[in-house]
């Protein structure tokens, strides 16, 4: 399965109707991370609201310093700049509202219905189709920034997963039968991000909670969480302020994970 035509910028970026995201978009051919250089662009002074795209990423990253398949021509690699003043304590929902913008918009591709899984993971039909890394920096200046970095599964075919990630991943193409236009997929989910963001800022902070909850399935579920080398097995029930993962264990005590490997077990 092929890749439609390389992104453009100027095409996204007339196709918009943002508030907030999309007053630069950038694309590049091969590079290292999109992560990385929104990060040297925020150093360089770049203002909120910058979009990077990559047609391929030699060293994507995933979370826990994993790496993301980035193949040229296939995927969603894709960096935004935000400089949100709210509370620190807050900051930890950026991930949750970028998981709530990607579902949206996968969701608009495919009959389908795509889900979130805690705390990065947007899943379909049981694999992975798409992941989130948050990065908080400060300036040389003091300035504060997040970078979101969102990769899409477009139009990989199965060989383009190395073999034993086979079983666990999967792409809008290989799920439909069809190729993905990868030009309208960006210019959703870019749109869905500057909606979320912009409601995020006024809304109260149960809000994307609420939001999340709606396009998840793991909430009821058993659960084995992998932290610091121990597994904590237990039931998910839902999500605090903080964004940490709240879970029932199997001795009735009730947990809040702000980290950790989640495996989902079948619903009770």
């Amino acid at each position: 399965m092929t890749g439609f035509s390389r992104l453009n910028a100027e095409k996204i970026k007339n196709n918009l109707d943002s508030v907030r995201l999309g007053s630069d978009i950038l694309v590049f051919d091969a590079i290292e991370s999109t992560n990385e250089l929104a990060r040297k662009h925020l150093e360089e002074g770049a203002s909120e609201g910058w979009v990077l795209l990559a047609e391929s990423q030699t060293r994507g990253r995933g979370r826990l310093g994993r790496s993301w398949i980035s193949i040229p021509g296939v995927g969603i690699y894709m960096s935004v700049i935000l400089k949100p003043r709210i509370q620190p304590e807050r900051l930890p929902q950026l991930t949750l509202l970028a998981g709530v913008a990607a579902v949206q918009s996968i969701n608009e591709f495919t009959n389908k219905k795509a889900q979130l899984k805690w705390p990065n993971d947007i899943l379909l039909n049981g694999k992975k189709l798409s992941g989130i890394l948050s990065e908080y920096h400060t300036t040389q200046n003091g300035e504060t920034g997040v970078i979101i970095g969102i990769g899409i599964n477009a139009n990989h075919s199965p060989s383009d997963f190395p073999e034993d990630l086979r079983p666990l991943a999967t792409s809008l193409g290989i799920e439909t039968g069809d190729p993905v236009d990868r030009q309208t997929l960006a210019t959703s989910l870019i749109r869905h991000l500057d909606r979320e963001y912009d409601a995020f800022l006024g809304d109260n902070d149960s809000a994307i909670l609420k939001k999340w909850t709606d396009h998840s399935d793991m909430f009821g579920k058993k659960i084995v969480a992998a932290r610091g080398g121990k597994e904590i097995q237990g039931t998910a029930f839902g999500l605090d302020l903080r964004g940490r993962l709240l879970i029932r264990t199997q001795q009735g005590k009730e947990l809040a994970l702000d980290s950790g490997e989640i495996s989902l077990g079948p619903t009770r």
